[in-house]
């Protein structure tokens, strides 16, 4: 089906093109939709980025890898249709929280992965030059997502959207894990964090950045909780803190 996305640019007109970042929103790859992260779309915006909310197709509808193939697909299409948005088609990031903070951290690493890529988006690169992930897990074949997965009696969001445990198909979990696909085409990538989540989540990703001299950084936000970049107390903070990132990295 068709797939849309919530296009905001910046109220000031610029004779130069300017950078893109897509948002991608959250609900555990089966909830949610392209307005959920509508706020810090349009406060970025007002930065001077272009952002766009994008739809992609949630577990109930269709099952993994569709999710990352849509996300792979959007980016390929800003950057083909580059000059209609009035965007540098190399200057291109995105930023997602939760479960769309694992998508963008998957689209971040495994953009030259095959079969992560939509079919009719195969002739434009993917490839983004920063993220940032909230609160989204890169570990998807170990860890507490792969754990959850083993019991069919906890349905779990990811046993949801891949239709198997991973015992019944580990090749899809695997396909599925960001962490395992850091190379050296690993975009910066800013995590972010409240103290009472989990900021010791991505750890290993950060160690295996830094590791590959990739630039990345933590920010924790005290006393905040699992979504609070969609709360009115905190989320100029977050758009603060992207801002600063991708005005040093993209």
């Amino acid at each position: 089906r068709k797939l849309l996305a919530d296009v905001f640019r910046p109220a000031t007109k610029s004779n130069t093109l300017q950078p893109m970042l897509l948002v991608v929103h959250g609900g555990g790859w089966l909830k949610g939709d392209k307005t959920k992260f509508r706020a810090l779309a349009i406060r970025l915006a007002r930065k001077g980025y272009v952002t766009a909310g994008i739809e992609y197709r949630l577990g109930y509808e269709a099952k993994f890898p569709t999710a990352i193939q849509d996300c792979n697909a959007a980016t390929a299409y800003f950057r083909k249709n580059a000059a209609q948005f009035g965007i540098n088609p190399n200057r291109i990031g995105a930023v997602g929280g939760s479960a769309g903070g694992h998508l963008v951290g998957l689209m971040a690493s495994g953009s030259g992965e095959t079969k992560l890529r939509h079919s009719e988006s195969v002739d434009t690169s993917a490839q983004l030059q920063a993220a940032v992930v909230m609160a989204g897990p890169l570990q998807i074949s170990t860890g507490s997502v792969a754990e959850r997965s083993q019991d069919r009696q906890t349905n779990s969001n990811a046993l949801n959207w891949t239709g198997k445990t991973i015992g019944e198909a580990p090749e899809i979990y695997s396909l599925a894990d960001a962490y395992e696909k850091i190379d050296t085409s690993m975009p910066p990538t800013l995590f972010i964090s409240g103290s009472l989540d989990s900021p010791q989540r991505n750890e290993l990703s950060r160690t295996r950045m830094i590791e590959l001299g990739i630039p990345t950084k933590l920010a924790v936000h005290e006393n905040a909780k699992h979504g609070h970049w969609n709360r009115i107390d905190w989320i100029d903070q977050v758009v603060s803190d992207i801002d600063a990132f991708m005005k040093q990295h993209l």
